[in-house]
């Protein structure tokens, strides 16, 4: 076996959770290394929409809460920072989320005040947002903000190099140590040796739950997102429904729309009736995107729990190893707390910014 390299932690995974965690281990005067086996942002960190949106699926409400809300200070405070709305596109806007019928209307009126928001009647929401020119019973409106994903996590990256984090590429083919502690990464062209490993891998986690024979039930939901190009200047903000479906106006002048959630394997291809279900999904809101015209189309996998909260914590048993996967739809969002809070547990050996006992990896094991 090579010699091996020798670091502080080892973190697995080049996208936004992976760059959010060595942001702030390198804060911490840790010497990270992120470890990427096909390009950084390659996956779900490179083409989701990156809107920050306060609102969780109700069921998940009560235990996401405050993860969201520390993330939304998060972003806030480093867009500030890191210059975002010129280095990331980070972009306040306003949105507002329709409600149909009455059941939809009681749900986003009893959430109002956890997210922040003002619930207004359907002739108040014609008057405020443009987009909305169909019949809805009402919408709550939030102030929210958006992103390029991408450029994030380049740029959390960049910031944690010059701390002394690094980044390299190269695919895993394992872990090294003991039954009961993980000292390191096998690589596929050498060894990393550190006193901690992080599993970041998104959807593709389940490679890592075979190296540490414990169970991460994680799945891909496959996403597929429209870029479109309006023949007029599109309506500012955007707006979407309790299922997810979304348009906004991204600070370059198009709309993004969508999105799917498939369960569709790790399949990758955008498709024509992913097309149709956006633009007909949409269009039961707003009539602006006639004749819009599709200038891209994009689709990723984001990584679900099986309980649709995300896995973040120690591995138990197995000292050393940690895991910061399954954050669904919201992983761009959740980034920077899961960043912070992990950071903290492994410099420290508990977090004081966010109570990370829901998340914590050991929940599935019964």
């Amino acid at each position: 076996m090579p010699a091996a390299e020798r670091v502080d932690v080892a973190i697995l995974g080049g996208g936004v959770v992976g760059a959010a965690l060595a942001y702030f281990l390198a804060q911490r005067g840790a010497k990270p290394l992120v470890i990427e086996g096909t390009a950084v942002a390659h996956g779900a960190s490179g083409t989701a929409a990156g809107l920050l949106s306060p609102i969780a699926p109700a069921e998940l409400e009560a235990k996401l809460r405050p993860m969201i809300v520390r993330s939304l200070t998060l972003h806030a405070g480093l867009a500030e920072l890191l210059d975002g709305p010129r280095t990331y596109d980070y972009a306040p806007y306003e949105t507002c989320i329709v409600a149909t019928g009455p059941d939809g209307a009681a749900q986003l009126q009893a959430r109002a005040d956890a997210a922040g928001g003002t619930w207004l009647t359907a002739d108040l929401v014609a008057e405020r947002c443009d987009w909305i020119d169909q019949p809805i019973v009402g919408g709550l409106f939030l102030r929210s903000a958006q992103l390029d994903p991408a450029k994030l996590t380049q740029r959390l990256l960049e910031v944690a190099k010059e701390l002394g984090a690094s980044v390299r590429m190269g695919r895993a083919a394992g872990l090294i140590g003991s039954e009961d502690r993980v000292t390191g990464v096998e690589l596929e062209d050498g060894v990393v040796s550190a006193d901690a490993t992080v599993i970041a891998m998104g959807p593709w986690v389940h490679r890592a739950a075979a190296w540490l024979d414990f169970p991460v039930p994680v799945r891909p939901l496959k996403g597929q997102i429209l870029h479109l190009q309006l023949p007029g200047e599109p309506p500012p903000g955007g707006f979407s429904d309790l299922a997810g479906q979304y348009a906004v106006t991204r600070p370059s002048g198009l709309v993004f729309a969508g999105t799917t959630e498939e369960e569709e394997g790790f399949d990758v291809a955008p498709t024509e009736a992913a097309r149709e279900r956006i633009l007909a999904g949409v269009g039961r809101y707003t009539a602006r995107l006639a004749g819009a015209a599709v200038v891209a189309q994009t689709a990723c996998l984001r990584p679900l729990s099986g309980d649709g909260l995300p896995i973040v914590g120690a591995v138990p048993g197995r000292q050393g190893a940690y895991l910061a996967t399954g954050h669904g739809r919201k992983g761009i969002l959740l980034s920077l707390a899961t960043g912070e809070a992990l950071a903290e547990l492994i410099a420290t050996g508990r977090e004081t910014s966010l109570d990370l006992t829901p998340f914590r990896p050991g929940r599935f094991t019964g």
